[in-house]
């Protein structure tokens, strides 16, 4: 009991210090039940990790005050595997320490403690043998990155045995075949792997990525997810958990486990906390294992968009409406991969998936499930190409036929049948802006008077990261600057501009930039755009008739934004060329 006292007396002890010193504030620890009879390295994890007090005024806190030499990263690590083997890497992560060198002639072990009067790490080592221990004073940043690299050092169990999974996951698996059986699903069935297969896609979803990543090098897998557009590193893990975890992302997937030469492709199904989530799952082998990347399609949010929160400005929502609205014709979307083309198509057809209006997609794959719309699944493999979905689409009597992606002439050529036998067709391009949509279906071997009938609109779109509200900067730069990238002086008058926070803060994990939205081309094919493509004009000719007829650029488009405060400069330029 004693004991306990006067561990308890010196944690109140160098807290009162720290308040003193003006380290901690004494408000965010007076009566505060996360504090309350806590170890006193859970109470620094919690004044760090809360933002309450700064991790490197702690380090120099101990290193003035006990006269201890900091820790500096550019130390050379030297520790024998001998000695490692026999320190848990659990307990490494729970008190916040790691070895940095050990000489062997002395038996002395020196090690780097986020919290360095910890006399139970002491203890520990001396009762596994070692006799003499050099403290060094590390940051709580430092001593994470040095768990970093001794990860490999963790069995499976060890790494996912302390994480929490607070949210309720129920896989939906539709099995089609027989999975094969090997020793793999042994494996991949253990309760730790199942738990980290699980606590990746809920971080992922928590976090608003669109992607995971699930990448194995030759020390290391690696764990990244892509938000808002960037990938970020999230885990680093010790490469022996490779296959067992793909083996589980297999499973999951309805795949062919024994596989492991070619590329796959499937489909997870998981509802988290009741949510239905849907994942893309892509698997191909490289040359230190197979890498799985899951691009993540949640239904709900699809579900309940509309047009209005996509990001048109309002005189192109007037034109895109009459554009759907329209009894027939063709409306592509055009732009790269990941360029939001699905959702503005989705959200699209949500608006006109009503009782009285038939609908029918051919999607590879189908990433979204919508009720009230017929979704159809190409299978290339089995001939169910997007022509012959096509074709049978047009004797099943419908109003609205969405084809995935425009590839080739016959899609092309069958599409336009559609659009010009009174039915409403949409459908994408891979194509830098909106006018060249129309060159590349001329190039694909489409008649210019079928394409100049059959095309009502092109909308070309990008996505921008938007600026952190909370954050975010005033943008400092002369008049002279914004008229000399296209805005008028009314503009700029009336303009409220800004620019990301290089430091960022917590809301929008230190990058500056949270959520993204929209920036767009659309090019109406009024008459004279259709004389313009039955004359034979290229892409230059008909950009020019569009702006002149009041098309805005995707670089115009996206200055409106910057004029609103909604992205900055440096956004638009590393997405868009002016």
């Amino acid at each position: 009991m004693g004991d306990v006292d006067f561990k308890s007396r010196r944690k109140l002890t160098f807290l009162r210090l720290m308040v003193s010193q003006g380290i901690v504030p004494a408000e965010k620890v007076r009566d505060n039940p996360n504090i309350e009879g806590r170890d006193f390295t859970d109470i620094l994890t919690y004044l760090v990790e809360n933002n309450i007090a700064d991790e490197n005024k702690i380090k120099q806190f101990f290193v003035e005050f006990l006269n201890l030499k900091p820790f500096d990263l550019s130390i050379d690590i030297d520790v024998d595997d001998a000695i490692l083997s026999n320190i848990t890497y659990n307990y490494m992560v729970k008190k916040k320490f790691a070895p940095i060198k050990y000489v062997k002639e002395e038996d002395r072990l020196s090690i780097a403690a986020f919290n360095p009067i910890d006399k139970e790490i002491i203890h520990y080592l001396k009762f596994l043998g070692i006799k003499n221990i050099e403290i060094l004073v590390a940051s709580y940043s430092e001593v994470r990155q040095l768990l970093e690299s001794y990860s490999r050092m963790a069995s499976p169990t060890e790494i996912f045995d302390n994480i929490g999974l607070d949210a309720e996951v129920e896989e939906e698996v539709q099995k089609e075949e027989d999975i094969s059986v090997n020793v793999a699903i042994a494996e991949a069935e253990e309760a730790p792997i199942v738990k980290a297969s699980r606590l990746f896609i809920v971080n992922a979803v928590r976090q608003g990525a669109s992607d995971i990543h699930i990448e194995p090098f030759e020390k290391e897998l690696r764990v990244r997810y892509r938000i808002d557009g960037i990938l970020r590193t999230v885990q680093r893990l010790p490469v022996n958990i490779k296959d067992a975890l793909v083996a589980r992302y297999k499973i999951m997937a309805n795949l062919d486990i024994a596989e492991k030469r070619l590329p796959q492709d499937g489909r997870i199904r998981v509802r988290i906390d009741k949510r239905p989530i849907d994942l893309r799952v892509s698997i191909v082998p490289t040359v230190y294992g197979e890498k799985v990347v899951m691009r993540i399609q949640d239904a709900q949010a699809y579900l309940g968009l509309k047009l209005e929160d996509l990001g048109f400005e309002p005189d192109d929502l007037e034109k895109i409406r009459k554009a759907i609205y329209s009894p027939w014709g063709m409306v592509l979307v055009t732009g790269p991969t990941g360029s939001g083309k699905t959702t503005t198509l989705y959200t699209a057809l949500m608006e006109r998936n009503t009782e009285d209006v038939n609908i029918s997609t051919a999607e590879d794959p189908v990433e979204v499930s919508i009720p009230g719309i017929n979704q159809v699944q190409i299978k290339e493999h089995i001939g169910l190409t997007f022509a012959e979905a096509l074709r049978s689409f047009l004797r099943q009597d419908p109003d609205i036929i969405l084809v995935g992606e425009i590839r080739d002439r016959e899609t092309a050529e069958i599409s336009i049948k559609a659009a010009l036998t009174g039915h409403l067709v949409f459908s994408t391009l891979h194509t830098n802006d909106a006018p060249s949509s129309i060159t590349r279906m001329i190039d694909i071997g489409v008649e210019h008077f079928l394409v100049g009938t059959a095309v009502n609109m092109i909308i070309a779109q990008r996505l921008v990261r938007k600026l952190c509200g909370h954050c975010k900067q005033p943008a400092d730069y002369p008049k002279e600057f914004w008229t000399g990238l296209g805005l008028s002086e009314k503009d700029v008058e009336d303009g409220q501009f800004f620019v990301h926070n290089p430091e960022g803060c917590e809301r929008c994990n230190r990058t500056g930039y949270r959520g993204r939205t929209a920036v767009h081309e659309i090019l109406e094919v009024d008459d004279t755009i259709r004389k313009a493509i039955l004359s034979g004009a290229n892409a230059s000719q008909l950009r020019e008739l569009a702006v002149k007829n009041g098309m805005r650029t995707l670089f115009q488009n996206a200055l409106l934004k910057v004029k609103k405060g909604i992205t900055d400069i440096a956004e638009v330029e590393r997405v868009l060329i002016k």
